[in-house]
């Protein structure tokens, strides 16, 4: 299926791109993150999980439904689906 993934803040330099469509074999968000993590060599696990879940302050949303409210890591994904990934951010 082909989902479309969207960096947002320091998550865009470090995965290397604002965002990126792609074919993903897995049907969840978390196989969709570990995909992008092999495409750009372990450059968005590190920075959204831990522990095997979502990092406190970081917000995944799927065609704008934070993921949390949803089933998580193990929320379902769809074909032209659109996820979003926002990484903690600060400021005054």
């Amino acid at each position: 299926m082909k989902v479309k993934a969207e960096f947002f803040a320091d998550l865009r330099d470090k995965v290397g791109r604002p965002a990126m469509e792609l074919e993903i074999a897995g049907k969840t968000v978390l196989d969709l993150i570990e995909e992008i993590d092999a495409i750009t060599g372990g450059a968005l696990i590190k920075n959204v999980l831990e522990g095997g879940r979502l990092k406190d302050l970081v917000k995944v949303l799927v065609n704008g439904r934070d993921v949390r409210g949803l089933r998580g890591l193990e929320t379902e994904l769809g074909e032209g689906d659109i996820v979003s990934f926002f990484p903690p951010v600060a400021g005054g």
